[in-house]
């Protein structure tokens, strides 16, 4: 097996006042949102349906079953999941129940992950 060096400073604190600086800033932030979205984005499926609703704006549960190849019961969860979460919302008309993003900045964030992850993978390919 092969060993790793660890690439790690030989001393405690260099930037001693760009670490307090950053240890302050991290006290007064809240980051429950941001690991909310993250379990969000933990699942293929989620991705998928949170790809087609930031293409399509607006996706009935049947529709979004297809694109990620499940039943219409566990796409129904995934979106159920996602909307207790507050990252999509839902009207019913009729029979049919259409999802959306909850709002444009979430679609803008989806968007920015997939440029990213995409040119992430061109560096290292």
């Amino acid at each position: 097996m092969e060993e790793v060096e660890l690439e790690v400073c030989q001393t405690s604190v260099i930037h001693e006042e760009k670490v307090n600086r950053v240890k302050t800033e991290l006290q007064a932030k809240d980051f429950s949102e941001l690991i909310v979205l993250s379990k969000c984005l933990g699942d293929v499926s989620r991705i998928q349906i949170l790809y087609a609703l930031s293409t399509y704006k607006e996706m009935c549960v049947c529709d979004l079953a297809a694109i990620v190849g499940a039943s219409m019961a566990t796409t129904s969860h995934h979106l159920r999941f996602l909307k207790k979460n507050k990252i999509t919302k839902s009207y019913k008309d009729g029979k049919m129940v259409y999802y959306s993003l909850a709002n444009e900045e979430i679609s803008a964030a989806i968007q920015s992950l997939l440029k990213v992850t995409e040119e992430v993978q061109h560096i290292f390919s």
